[in-house]
């Protein structure tokens, strides 16, 4: 690697060994826990055993988080939806593995996020959500303990009652975790800038735990077209709403410490929006419902100050970075992920980074994610 530095990776993750909830989700549940199940023609995750029992194979297994075969073909665009547990890198579940790969990688450190943790906020039984997620929240903190200064987790929180919720958050922040994924979008409708939200980010922004909206970690998901390929590329659409609709509703005014972060969306997207925000605002402010901002800063600054996004290939991003902001933007390596920018991530960076002076590369790279999650590394 030639970069000149050490990456650290704002948007990683592991996947859940098979075990994980059946060893440590409340026992109330245990009929129920969360496990990969070895199939005829594929390994696949159910989240719920129970409802499973009897059911027939699906159709869909784990093939995209088998991706060992990315070591010797980094382009292997071959993956289905069939796999085997064996077929997944160890450093995804082993921490000591873990460590030696982000060596091998020239990375430093990392935030981690679940894998098959991301589907389940769509859970309609709250109680066995909230099981399954504090079960989770349990298992990371142990993964990460076992390499303190290189893999930093992040909890996943929901939102469905709030004073349960912030305790969970408060619990997270003693264990070490550093940041909290919530739901990308409400079932019900409600809008983050409700009221009956303020306290989870007023402990957010207290306890220096960012919020991280990630695709497709939503109740209602992000497929919207019926047609896969036009929702994936659009998969951002439901996190500019979100982000844009918390700009607007005051949420970042009246909670200054407050910190989002829009992860594995990429990061052109607020191109689309930092200026037509302002032009609204100055245009329509008179006559449009929704007025509460107070700070008197444009919304493109809200933006700035108090938003970021993490990209695994968008050099249209790096190129826009005085547009969207300088440190508004940092890289992610998405491992172990089929689509990730892994293994060689210097070298992938090296092509998106053509032409770009070392300071912003490093910013971009390393610094923004440590200044962000105000992380124990040098600058």
């Amino acid at each position: 690697m030639s970069l000149g530095f050490r990456l650290v990776s704002a948007d990683s993750h592991i996947v859940e060994p098979p075990t994980l909830w059946e060893e440590r989700i409340d026992r109330r549940f245990a009929d129920r826990a969360p496990t990969i199940v070895k199939g005829e023609k594929t390994d696949y995750f159910v989240v719920d055993r129970k409802e499973a029992a009897g059911r027939a194979e699906p159709g869909g297994g784990i093939g995209l988080l088998a991706t060992k075969s990315k070591y010797a073909d980094p382009d292997n665009c071959s993956f289905s939806h069939r796999g085997r547990w064996e077929e997944i890198p160890e450093s995804s579940y082993d921490p000591d593995k873990r460590v030696r790969e982000l060596d091998a990688e020239g990375i430093e450190a990392e935030l981690v996020y679940p894998t098959l943790g991301l589907t389940m906020y769509d859970i309609e039984d709250r109680e066995f959500r909230y099981a399954c997620f504090s079960a989770y929240n349990r298992w990371i903190e142990d993964y990460c303990s076992a390499a303190p200064g290189r893999l930093f987790g992040i909890a996943m929180i929901p939102t469905d009652d709030i004073d349960r919720d912030v305790a969970e958050l408060e619990r997270c922040a003693r264990a070490g975790l550093r940041g909290a994924m919530i739901s990308i979008s409400q079932e019900s409708g409600k809008s983050y800038g409700d009221a009956q939200f303020d306290r989870l980010w007023a402990a957010s922004a207290e306890l220096g735990l960012p919020i991280s909206l990630h695709v497709a970690a939503s109740e209602t998901g992000f497929r919207m077209t019926g047609n896969m390929f036009a929702d994936f590329s659009c998969g951002f659409g439901p996190t500019m709403y979100t982000v844009v609709a918390m700009i607007f509703s005051g949420v970042f005014d009246r909670h200054p410490g407050l910190k989002v972060l829009s992860v594995e969306n990429d990061a052109s997207w607020p191109l689309a929006v930092l200026e037509r925000m302002d032009d609204r605002w100055t245009h329509d402010r008179k006559w449009a419902r929704g007025a509460h901002l107070t700070s008197g800063r444009m919304p493109s600054q809200v933006f700035r100050d108090q938003v970021a996004c993490t990209f695994m290939r968008d050099r249209t991003a790096v190129l826009s970075r005085d547009i969207i902001g300088p440190r508004n933007i940092m890289w992610g390596s998405d491992f172990p992920h089929f689509d990730g920018a892994w293994p060689h991530c210097g070298a992938i960076l090296e092509g998106i980074f053509a032409g770009v002076p070392d300071e912003d590369r490093r910013r971009i790279g390393r610094q923004n994610a440590i200044d962000f999650y105000d992380l124990p590394l040098e600058r």
